[in-house]
C-alpha cells in the first residue's frame, strides 16, 4: 500500500496485515510502522518486495500520489459514497478519460451512509 504523508496521518499508523510505503520528501519523518520512499518509482519497488502483502500494490492517495500514480494503472477500484464531503485534497479531475468501467456493484450501506463499489480498466 502506497500513500502520502497526509493519508498515513490521517490513519494515525500503518494498517496491520499490510506493507505500507508513504512517499515523503522529508527524510526526517519518522512513519512507525512504514517504510518511506522520497519518490513513487522507489515506493513501487519497496511495495512489490514487501514479504507482508502477497496482492497487488495499491496507491491509497493522497492527491499528489493519485496523479504521479494514475498513469501507471492498469486497473481502478473506486469506492464511492453517495454523499458530498468538504475536502482540500482531490483525485485527478480527468480520470474517467482513460478507463472505462466494467462493473458498478455491491450496493451497501454503513450506518446511514450509502456506498457502491466499481472496476474501471484502462
Amino acid at each position: 500500500m502506497i500513500e502520502g504523508p497526509a493519508c498515513y496521518a490521517e490513519l494515525g499508523k500503518a494498517l496491520p496485515g499490510r506493507g505500507t510505503v508513504v512517499v515523503s520528501r522529508n527524510p526526517a519523518k519518522a512513519f512507525p510502522g512504514a517504510e518511506q520512499a522520497t519518490s513513487l518509482a522507489e515506493a513501487i519497488v519497496i511495495a512489490e518486495r514487501m514479504d507482508q502483502w502477497q496482492g497487488p500494490t495499491w496507491i491509497t492517495g493522497g492527491e499528489r500520489i493519485y496523479a504521479e500514480g494514475l498513469p501507471l494503472c492498469e486497473r481502478l477500484l473506486i469506492t464511492r459514497i453517495d454523499r458530498d464531503f468538504e475536502g482540500d485534497r482531490f483525485f485527478p479531475a480527468d480520470w474517467q478519460r482513460y478507463f472505462t468501467k466494467l462493473v458498478s456493484a455491491k450496493k451497501g450501506m454503513q450506518g446511514d451512509l450509502g456506498y457502491r463499489f466499481e472496476v474501471w480498466e484502462r
